[in-house]
């Protein structure tokens, strides 16, 4: 566990001096300069793309150094004594790229959290808690070291009850709906016992409750003693014990310092703005709303044929429920927001409208007034969806380039293996240019920031013009600015298109005007649903 000796006020912890990282082919981060002193705790802010997960890489000694030194001062022992490289297992960092790995490492394509059978993610979340897991121990290895059993044991415990997460012990880590994975894999990184520790937008994907309960973990960990680095795009996700700022923009950083002077910078007015607010000056991503609920309210026609019906549906994953006993109808015309804790069985209930999951085929299930009975019609059904999620973004191989991303849209396909025509990649630079990034429409998607990532996907589950789009927490890892897009754009689609929209969020004040019903669902039961006021 973590001892308040760490949190002694004076030295410095670590120095960034004259630093500039590399990054690809570029240098960034150009002369920076940076001290964080012991009984300080600090918060990187900075928009998407702007290098605040390059800077945590090159902390951790993942991303060279083109110029420069980083030194340590994390040996809470002789606090003195000064490391020119990182002490090791002394630096962890969860970030979303961290579950990305992890997800690859359980499953080689995004559906087989919904197939059994694979010879995939085997893997118990006890099994990815156990301290030969954690400490990489290797059974085969003579005289390997081992710490202290009961220690961890404890520790192990306390982390477990201060996320909530004994109840998923038996369960395997590809079947953890994304913020399950995300809480396993925080309370794996506790377990490490690093001297500091470093998150990387750590509340996307959780929801409300979690994010209470993950705050006050965060809480719990800085008044241990334990130094923990923060970063984010939200302002209202600063712990109530950061005492200091370090703005980023540009690759380069904008200001540092006391984190009462810097709330107060016009950066992070710039982040704090609400998603549905206008934003001052020009933006070539910021697109206020020109549509209000009630008019899409109009557009809805109440005896419109089914597009989905689930009639008393339920799916097992073990002993566990996932669904129990849904029964559900949307209309043409409807757009409908899908509420819920993680866990509550949102992302299974997409998975079977999707197609994703094999048991489609055995429940009573109709797509655009069809059941899906074989292959081949669900393959005819799956044209006419277009869908973005984390699972999706998560698995989406990272070499392609962003217009052939885009173009698999029109297949349905995970990466591009078919020939698009010219009318296709026309479309989907088209579309692409709407978010500002026909410039990157060559580049590799992997290359991209966090955030244009989700907007190259965005652009292709647009882009083959679907009669139904699903939106799995679109603007998960999103600043202010890329979620006005989003919802902006979102609108604009419902409307000209006149498709029918499942928009998934944890946020219920960042949705688009155009939706017109809710579905809340907890423990795989419809908690509430119907028609929202228009």
């Amino acid at each position: 566990m973590f001892t308040p000796s760490a949190a002694k006020t004076g030295g410095a912890l670590l120095m960034l001096d004259h630093v500039a990282i590399r990054w690809g082919e570029r240098v960034v981060f150009e002369g920076t300069c940076w001290t964080w002193r012991r009984g300080e705790q600090w918060a990187v802010l900075g928009p998407n793309g702007s290098g605040k997960s390059v800077l945590a890489l090159a902390l951790c000694g993942k991303a060279p150094l083109a110029r420069g030194q980083i030194h340590y001062h994390l040996d809470t022992v002789d606090s003195d004594r000064v490391q020119d490289s990182i002490p090791e297992q002394s630096i962890a960092l969860l970030s979303p790229h961290v579950q990305r790995d992890l997800a690859w490492q359980e499953s080689s394509f995004y559906q087989s959290r919904w197939h059994s059978g694979i010879g995939e993610g085997q893997r118990t979340v006890a099994q990815f808690l156990s301290q030969a897991s954690v400490e990489d121990i290797n059974p085969f290895e003579v005289g390997a070291r081992k710490g202290n059993g009961r220690l961890f044991g404890g520790n192990r415990r306390r982390f477990s009850r201060w996320l909530g997460i004994g109840h998923l012990f038996r369960r395997k880590l590809i079947c953890l709906s994304n913020g399950e994975q995300r809480k396993v894999l925080l309370a794996h990184t506790l377990l490490r016992s690093p001297r500091l520790l470093i998150l990387d937008d750590p509340f996307d994907g959780l929801d409300e409750a979690t994010r209470v309960r993950l705050q006050r973990v965060v809480h719990r960990l800085m008044r241990a003693g334990l130094p923990v680095l923060l970063i984010t795009n939200r302002p209202d996700e600063l712990a109530p014990d950061t005492s200091h700022l370090l703005l980023v923009r540009g690759h380069r950083v904008a200001a540092q310092g006391n984190r009462r002077v810097l709330l107060r910078h016009p950066l992070t007015r710039q982040l704090a703005l609400r998603s549905r607010e206008p934003e001052t000056g020009d933006s070539a991503r910021s697109t206020k709303a020109c549509w209000s609920r009630r008019e899409f309210h109009r557009l809805r026609d109440p005896s419109a044929p089914p597009l989905v019906e689930l009639n008393r549906v339920t799916i097992r994953l073990g002993r566990k429920r996932i669904l129990d006993d849904v029964s559900w109808t949307m209309r043409r015309g409807e757009n409908w927001a899908l509420l819920g804790p993680n866990g509550s069985g949102k992302t299974a209930l997409l998975s079977l409208i999707q197609g994703d999951n094999p048991k489609a085929y055995a429940l009573d299930l109709r797509l655009f007034g069809a059941r899906p009975r074989s292959t081949q019609t669900l393959w005819h059904m799956r044209r006419k969806i277009g869908w973005l999620s984390p699972e999706l973004h998560q698995h989406y191989p990272p070499g392609w380039s962003c217009l052939d991303v885009a173009c698999s849209g029109f297949f349905n396909t995970v990466g591009l293996y078919h020939p698009s025509t010219r009318r296709q990649r026309r479309v989907a630079r088209n579309q692409l240019r709407r978010f500002g990034l026909a410039a990157k429409a060559d580049e590799a998607f992997g290359n991209l920031s966090l955030g244009d990532q989700r907007l190259v996907l965005l652009a292709r589950a647009e882009a083959k013009k679907p009669r139904l789009l699903i939106l799995d927490e679109p603007c998960q890892g999103l600043d202010a600015a890329h979620r006005r897009a989003i919802l902006a754009e979102t609108d604009r689609l419902i409307k000209q298109t006149g498709a029918s929209l499942i928009f998934v969020t944890h946020h219920t004040k960042e949705m688009p005007a155009c939706i017109t019903h809710q579905l809340e669902l907890k423990s795989g039961r419809i908690l509430r649903g119907g028609a929202v006021s228009g």
